[in-house]
């Protein structure tokens, strides 16, 4: 039986490749593709795939399903057994010293909302082209038999650099990096470049990082476990965890 091929872009540098690669006829198109919105995502995803990405698939055919997580996801901010654990990788100082706690925002608001996504399109099989470069070889994922993952840039052996240099060769502008505007995972430079350059998401992140300490007093943003606001955005105050490596939310 034919597997479904469905591009599940994650609104990035290497998913903009992937579009490259298909209104280039570099790599036919996929039968579906789907981005889910995460419904915090940062503004300037969604400007560029309105202006670039989505008109440029639109000459070859192929249609950008902007799916909202909350029409698939069964949890949002909190979940775990008792619905009190926060599912994403905010930082906590409840021990006494700062920590990290693991995040399932990927796999619940992504992996999950597209799974589910297909089979409501009546998929009963798929290949899923997820965006990972062959400098990202670490975020490569297990699958299923029924839902396996397909990495093309990897089959195409481009790595991220040559990623940009195709979107560029295509005439388009290198796209912004993908990730909500409440991340924890933000780099110093990132959190500057929301506050100073994307006045509502800054906002919504400071509203949110207020939110979620009313439920759980130890939950921050920062790394610094200081509300967003307050917290020292240089670059020398550096983050000292790893970043996420679902290979899901920046591709």
């Amino acid at each position: 039986m034919k597997r479904t091929q469905i591009w599940s872009s994650g609104g990035g540098v290497q998913s903009a490749a992937i579009a490259a690669l298909i209104v280039s006829g570099r790599i036919a198109p996929p039968d579906l593709a789907v981005i889910v919105d995460t419904e915090r995502e940062q503004s300037t995803t969604w400007e560029y795939m309105d202006e670039v990405i989505t008109p440029a698939l639109k000459t070859v055919g192929v249609t950008l399903n902007r799916v909202p997580k909350s029409l698939f996801a069964k949890v949002d901010v909190w979940g775990g057994k008792d619905g009190e654990s926060i599912l994403m990788p905010v930082f906590t100082n409840q021990s006494g010293q700062d920590g990290k706690l693991p995040g399932y925002c990927s796999n619940e608001w992504k992996k999950r909302v597209t799974h589910r996504w297909a089979v409501s399109q009546g998929v009963k099989s798929a290949d899923f082209w997820i965006g990972i470069s062959t400098d990202e070889m670490q975020r490569i994922s297990k699958s299923t038999s029924r839902w396996t993952n397909r990495y093309v840039l990897i089959e195409q052996r481009m790595n991220r650099r040559e990623c940009v240099d195709l979107v560029r060769s295509m005439g388009w502008p290198e796209p912004p990096r993908s990730s909500c505007w409440n991340c924890p995972n933000h780099t110093a430079h990132e959190w500057r470049d929301i506050r100073d350059n994307k006045p509502k998401d800054w906002q919504q992140a400071i509203q949110f990082d207020r939110e979620i300490r009313l439920k759980d007093p130890h939950a921050y943003l920062h790394h610094d476990c200081v509300p967003l606001d307050q917290a020292d955005l240089d670059e020398r105050n550096g983050i000292l965890f790893e970043h996420c490596d679902s290979g899901l939310c920046f591709v």
